[in-house]
């Protein structure tokens, strides 16, 4: 079974639409997210993957998945924090969730302060599903160099992908959701896709990788990694044709 990322691996943004792409997400009327008219083909042939995303809930129910013949039984959001089953919250693991956030709450609401007197900021402050601090920046280096030398960081950790920054529990991450899933569901072995240094610690969690060629530090032996442009394509195809 696979275990992949979203953006950037299954799909990508509506700004490199090309002729012959597809929307697969829309918010507020405007195109967010797409899919190759390949993808759209193979779609219905995943039966064995499983969506894990930084998206919280709302974001990650926009994408217009069954559209395309394609419905997970299983999905992890909220960096790991959140399992649904065929598109409902499993409680059991929320409070779990819950639980974890807690033990971090103080040292989260420091680097939320910090956040707040960040020059470099260009957003809101959200505190996504009760989990997690997002936000945005002009220097997100900069943001996170910040917080990172004025903050504890015993609990959370810090990441940007782009503009956007994040500060998690260290225990929410999709690396040790995906290990926990897999044992709950009786798997002793996975593949997993991701494009992003968020991505990580679930791509060294896996059996086999599969990423773009211009990311670093991974040491799984087994796998395989492929040019960016065309990365979820590549996924796509990887999984409908090796999955059985």
């Amino acid at each position: 079974m696979l275990f992949t990322d979203l953006d950037g691996t299954l799909i990508f943004s509506a700004k490199r639409k090309q002729d012959g792409d597809l929307i697969i997400e829309y918010k507020d009327g405007e195109p967010i997210s797409c899919i190759t008219a390949r993808q759209a083909e193979l779609f219905p042939k995943l039966r064995y993957v499983f969506p894990v995303t930084t998206r919280s809930i709302e974001q990650y129910k926009r994408i217009e998945f069954a559209k395309f013949g394609f419905k997970p039984v299983y999905a992890l959001c909220d960096n790991g924090g959140t399992l649904l089953i065929n598109g409902e919250p499993d409680i059991e693991w929320l409070l779990w969730s819950g639980a974890v956030y807690a033990e971090c709450e103080r040292e989260m609401k420091a680097f939320r302060e910090l956040l707040e007197r960040d020059p470099d900021r260009s957003f809101e402050i959200r505190l996504v599903d009760g989990l997690f601090l997002f936000t945005k920046s002009n220097s997100p280096e900069k943001t996170l160099k910040y917080i990172r030398e004025n903050g504890k960081g015993e609990l959370c950790e810090c990441f940007h992908t782009g503009a956007k920054v994040y500060v998690t529990p260290k225990k929410l991450n999709k690396g040790a959701a995906v290990k926990r899933l897999a044992k709950r569901i009786g798997l002793s072995e996975f593949a997993a896709a991701g494009d992003s240094l968020m991505d990580l610690s679930m791509l060294n969690a896996a059996n086999f990788a599969i990423y773009p060629d211009d990311l670093p530090e991974i040491s799984v032996s087994d796998r395989l990694s492929f040019e960016r442009e065309r990365f979820p394509e590549f996924v796509t195809e990887w999984a409908a044709n090796s999955l059985r």
